[in-house]
């Protein structure tokens, strides 16, 4: 009897609110409550085994969406920083992945109703959801078709590296993101729209999570950006600043920061006040 998949069992008796199931050598409980329909003393039927909190195996009639074997996209439904985070397989018993399988950063975590990309493993009668490799889950689950580059499309950060993000789409598209190319922290299991920016040749894709309107932005505006990031978000340059003080400070002419800081407010990403200029989060 295999933990973690469909087995073809047989259906030995009948009890007061379960059946038991044999597969000839072990017997297991399916709740009356999972049946189907009816059951025949002697009549066959697949069923997910799973274990209970106990560790002893369990039948199930209820469609798992991931097994020993397969793995998928699954729902984060609770947290607990002890523990993990468990995932809805489509069975009653939700399945735990490890906080040793998490980020030790806790901002990086995923929160409830996040997506991560999981199979299944056994440990000591108990399952567990695991981690697939970033290279692994080709075996999964494979693209039938191309993206289009210049497009904007729906994905999921799954690895967190030293240079960047690397997002998979539903259909198993590989979208890596450098950090250039973003604006603010993800944690993994967050949905993005990146857009992609080129296709390699192993038909892994490079994508940038800035937005369109800051694409639009030209080198004087993103010296500003730049100028207000690493001054906390503020700065007490504005349009009536006098030419000496933005030369020093910007390295530009007062008319070229004019028309970039306006280029920023209309992009919604600069809020002009009278003495002082703030970056919009």
């Amino acid at each position: 009897m295999i933990l973690g998949d469909v087995n073809h069992l047989t259906v030995l008796r009948e009890t007061d609110i379960s059946y038991l199931l044999t597969d000839g050598v072990e017997e297991v409980f399916l709740h009356k409550k999972e049946a189907l329909k009816p059951y025949m003393d002697g009549e066959e039927i697949d069923v997910f085994i799973y274990s209970d909190n106990q560790g002893r195996k369990t039948a199930s009639t209820k469609e798992a969406k991931i097994s020993i074997h397969k793995g998928a996209f699954l729902e984060v439904v609770s947290i607990n920083h002890e523990y993990g985070v468990f995932l809805h397989y489509g069975l009653v018993k939700d399945l735990l992945l490890s906080k040793d399988d998490l980020p030790l950063n806790l901002n990086q975590w995923p929160v409830v109703g996040d997506y991560l990309f999981v199979s299944m493993k056994e440990k000591k009668s108990h399952l567990f959801a695991k981690i697939v490799g970033r290279k692994q889950i080709s075996e999964y689950v494979a693209p039938l078709k191309p993206m289009t580059v210049g497009d904007v499309c729906q994905a999921t950060v799954l690895y967190l590296l030293d240079d960047g993000l690397v997002c998979f789409t539903e259909f198993g598209h590989e979208i890596f993101v450098h950090y250039n190319n973003t604006r603010q922290k993800y944690r993994i299991g967050e949905p993005v729209r990146p857009k992609l920016l080129k296709q390699n040749e192993n038909d892994e894709y490079v994508g940038s999570l800035i937005e369109q309107k800051e694409l639009m932005i030209d080198v004087d505006g993103k010296t500003i950006l730049t100028y207000l990031e690493f001054h906390q978000g503020m700065m007490r340059f504005t349009d009536k600043s006098s030419p000496d003080e933005i030369a020093s400070a910007f390295k530009m002419s007062k008319s070229a920061f004019k028309r970039a800081l306006g280029s920023l407010y209309k992009a919604g990403l600069v809020e002009l006040k009278t003495d002082h200029t703030i970056l919009k989060k």
